[in-house]
């Protein structure tokens, strides 16, 4: 199914479209929502609350944006409203309570390494910061698209992404430094 045949299928109340939701979509939500919060079970719960207020909002779905950028969008409006509620924590303690993995599975340590360097330096960004790094380089949106998607003007995008990067470039360990010049 193609995003005009699951909106309308979504609009007509058709159960086989919210598997399809989930099936083309669902992944790819429950990763921002976690780089979002930084905690699973917060993102599981992030990604199905968006689920559910796509499925009672999506009368009111103009077709202004494609179905995951609008998605995309009430995933955002949903973290934000939990981030001033302050249900929202990370516990700064959590790498360092891993147990070290068999030495013959150092690659996959490096790559968890890796990950949990980048979702603490994630964390420590403003969420506007964090926001825009995650639709930039996770989302893969160019520009123009971030800024139609937060509302702010194309020089705002430009701007908020350099310091968002030049804040990543500081957090990052220089071993792991992607964001280094």
């Amino acid at each position: 199914m193609n995003d005009p045949d699951i909106i309308l299928a979504l609009k007509q109340g058709q159960a086989s479209a919210i598997d399809e939701i989930i099936h083309i979509y669902g992944d790819r939500l429950l990763r921002s929502a976690f780089l979002l919060c930084g905690n699973q079970t917060e993102a599981q719960d992030l990604a199905q609350d968006t689920l559910i207020q796509v499925l009672q909002s999506i009368q009111t779905f103009r077709g202004e944006s494609s179905l995951y950028t609008w998605m995309h969008g009430i995933l955002l409006n949903l973290n934000r409203r939990l981030r001033r509620q302050n249900r929202l924590e990370y516990n700064n303690d959590l790498p360092n309570q891993m147990e070290a993995p068999h030495p013959a599975e150092t690659e996959r340590l490096d790559l968890e390494t890796a990950s949990s360097a980048m979702r603490k330096a994630l964390q420590a960004l403003s969420p506007p910061h964090r926001e825009i790094i995650i639709l930039r380089y996770f989302e893969a949106m160019k520009i123009e698209k971030i800024a139609r998607h937060l509302r702010i003007s194309k020089g705002t995008a430009k701007s908020r992404l350099h310091y968002a990067t030049q804040c990543l470039r500081n957090l990052m360990p220089a071993n792991l430094n992607l964001f280094s010049s």
